[in-house]
């Protein structure tokens, strides 16, 4: 069998360099392009090379419409100012995609769903195995412990992060509002000054930015009694990269829809 082509936008970051590095490993899939922003300065350059692997022979370029052409599915890992081009980059061209770009806003999230009634989407805020697993922890504990313990989050990233929260911190939110029935109005992001006592149904999210941190989450439950730490420590970017590359090889073939990283693992 042939393997899937896969196109890998924002190639020359972090993440797309790790995705390149898995691509390159793969049994069912291969690099097909790889694109990279207007002015980089690093179009033209080997991927593999770029990387920090042998070379490819698929150069770093600023085309999208030809990485659309030469790609069975597309893995979006760029900034969330080229977003919307890219969105529509694949719905033209009827192409799969694998959106794990951070900081979209509710209008980018609005448009996420209604591409995903032409093309099929793996949309997530963290592709990593072992978040997800988290996320699922997270719900179950969430739902036992409820009213009974405070629950708070700390999210802590590299120093070069520009979203804050992170994406996965913001997801680890909004299932804890499901799981406990709450609504944005009992969330508080960080503290300072005075304030009064704290409120039974308050959820508190943390931001830390410092040093090189791959990614690490932190849920606390707290009662007078005890304490809950559910975390997850990402040690190296492949853990999101090989995430990414399965959500890639789970939409080939697949019918339009809106998948999730739970879907593409089977949780």
């Amino acid at each position: 069998m042939s393997k899937i082509k896969v196109g890998v936008i924002g190639a020359g970051g972090r993440m797309g360099k790790a995705i390149i590095q898995v691509l390159s490993l793969s049994k069912k899939s291969e690099l097909s392009a790889a694109v990279v922003r207007e002015g980089a300065v690093y179009a033209g350059f080997d991927s593999g090379n770029h990387a920090g692997i042998k070379e490819t022979g698929i150069l770093l370029s600023t085309d999208l419409q030809k990485a659309c052409e030469t790609s069975d599915v597309l893995i979006d890992f760029s900034t969330h100012t080229g977003f919307e081009s890219i969105l529509n980059s694949a719905l033209a061209n009827k192409k799969p995609l694998v959106i794990g770009t951070t900081g979209l806003t509710d209008s980018d999230k609005a448009l996420i769903q209604s591409a995903a009634t032409s093309i099929p989407i793996v949309f997530s805020p963290n592709m990593s195995v072992g978040v997800n697993l988290l996320f699922k922890l997270t719900e179950i504990a969430a739902k036992v412990l409820d009213e009974d313990f405070d629950i708070e989050v700390l999210d802590i990233h590299h120093r070069h992060k520009k979203d804050a929260p992170s994406g996965t911190a913001m997801y680890l939110k909004e299932v804890l509002l499901n799981a406990t029935k709450r609504s944005e109005e009992n969330v508080i992001y960080g503290r300072h000054g005075m304030y009064s006592e704290r409120d039974q149904k308050e959820i508190a999210m943390h931001t830390m930015r410092a040093g090189e941190v791959v990614g690490e989450h932190t849920v606390y439950f707290l009662s007078a009694e005890e304490r809950i730490e559910i975390t997850h420590k990402a040690q190296d970017r492949k853990t999101f990269a090989t995430g990414a590359v399965k959500a890639a090889e789970f939409l080939h073939g697949k019918s339009k829809g809106l998948y999730n990283m739970f879907d593409v693992l089977g949780l």
